[in-house]
C-alpha cells in the first residue's frame, strides 16, 4: 500500500489546529488555528485538482474573508461597539461557511474537486468558522442568512445533476443546522457532527469506489447497493427511522422555544432535501440493467451490511433515550 506522508502531515495538521480552535478562549487562537487549518488544506487540493485556479480562487475566497474578520475586529475594538452588530464580521463569517449570497464558490469547487477532498471540505473544514460564528454573532444576526440557505440549497440542488454539486449544496443545507446545535450546546454539535460526518463520509467514499459522477450512472449499480444507497440518503435528509433523523430531532426540539419560525423553516427544508434525494434515487429503481460479476462479493457484501446497520440505528437511539427520561 502507497502512503503519501505529505497528506498524513497535512491531516495531521488540519486535526491540530481544530483542536486547538475548540480548546482555545482567545479570539486571536482561534483566528490562527484556522489560518493554519486552510493553509493546510491547500496542498491536499492543489495536489488532486488539475484545474490549479479553482484552488486560488479558494484561497482569494478564504484570505479575503480571513482579512475583513480582523478588519471588523480591529473597527469594534477602536469605535466601542458590540461585535453582533458588526455587517462586516458576519459577511466574513457567511463567507467562510459558504451560505448565501456567498455561496457559489462552494459547489463550484466541490465539482472540480477529488471525493476526498469533497469529504474534507464538507467536514472538519467547517467545524472552526463554525465555532467562531457562534461565539462572535447573535442568532438574531444569523437568522435570515440561515433561514435563506435552508431552503434556497435543497431548491437549487433540485435542478442539478451532478453528484458532487447535489453534495455541495447538501453541504450548505447541514451548515444552518450545525449552527444552531452549537448555540443550544456543545454535545448537541458534536452528536450531530459525528453523525452528519460519518454518513457524509460513507456516501462520498461509495461514489468513489462506484466511480459515480453523475446521477444516471447509478443505474450500473447492484440492487442491493442501491437499496444502500437510498438507506445514506435517506438518513442525511433525516427520515424518521434513520439514525440522521435523531440529532435533527434533537435540535428542532431544543429550538422551538426559542423561535418557532427557524424550526419551521427546518422541517419544510428537511422536506424539500427528501424530495431531492428520492428524485435522484427513485429512477434507478425503476430502470432494469445488466451488471457484470465482480470480484470481492463478500467483501462488498459486508461493508454495504455495516454501513446499512449504521444508518438504521435512528429508532433504537429513540427508544433508548425514551426510557432513559
Amino acid at each position: 500500500m502507497k502512503i503519501n506522508l505529505t497528506k498524513i502531515m497535512m491531516m495531521m495538521m488540519m486535526m491540530n489546529s481544530t483542536i486547538m480552535a475548540m480548546s482555545s478562549n482567545n479570539f486571536l487562537y482561534t483566528w490562527t488555528a484556522m489560518e493554519i487549518n486552510m493553509i493546510s488544506f491547500l496542498p491536499m487540493l492543489t495536489k488532486s485538482n488539475k484545474m490549479t485556479d479553482q484552488t486560488m480562487k479558494y484561497f482569494i475566497i478564504q484570505g479575503m474573508a480571513s482579512s475583513m474578520m480582523i478588519m471588523a475586529m480591529m473597527t469594534n475594538s477602536m469605535i466601542e461597539s458590540p461585535v453582533q452588530a458588526s455587517m462586516m464580521l458576519t459577511a466574513s463569517m457567511l463567507m467562510k461557511l459558504g451560505l448565501i449570497p456567498f455561496h457559489m464558490w462552494v459547489p463550484m469547487l466541490m465539482n472540480s474537486s477529488s471525493w476526498e477532498n469533497c469529504m474534507l471540505l464538507s467536514t472538519i473544514q467547517k467545524m472552526i468558522p463554525i465555532i467562531l460564528t457562534s461565539q462572535l454573532t447573535s442568532m438574531k444576526t444569523m437568522t435570515m442568512p440561515m433561514m435563506i440557505s435552508l431552503v434556497a440549497a435543497p431548491m437549487s440542488a433540485m435542478k442539478q445533476l451532478s453528484m458532487k454539486k447535489i453534495m455541495a449544496f447538501s453541504s450548505i443545507y447541514n451548515t444552518p443546522w450545525m449552527l444552531v446545535a452549537l448555540m443550544n450546546s456543545k454535545p448537541q454539535f458534536l452528536m450531530f457532527m459525528t453523525i452528519y460526518s460519518t454518513t457524509t463520509s460513507m456516501l462520498m467514499m461509495q461514489m468513489k469506489k462506484m466511480n459515480v459522477m453523475f446521477t444516471n450512472q447509478m443505474m450500473s449499480m447492484k440492487k442491493n447497493m442501491k437499496i444502500t444507497m437510498m438507506i445514506m440518503c435517506l438518513s442525511m435528509s433525516g427520515m424518521p427511522p434513520m439514525t440522521g433523523f435523531f440529532p435533527k430531532w434533537m435540535i428542532i426540539q431544543s429550538i422551538t422555544p426559542v423561535s418557532m419560525t427557524m424550526s419551521t423553516m427546518m422541517i419544510l427544508s428537511s422536506m424539500i432535501m427528501s424530495f431531492v434525494y428520492i428524485k435522484m434515487l427513485s429512477t434507478n429503481f425503476t430502470m432494469h440493467n445488466l451488471v457484470k460479476k465482480t470480484k470481492k462479493k463478500e467483501e462488498k457484501e459486508m461493508m454495504t451490511g455495516y454501513m446499512n446497520s449504521f444508518n438504521t440505528l435512528g429508532l433504537p437511539m429513540m427508544l433508548t433515550l425514551k426510557s432513559m427520561s
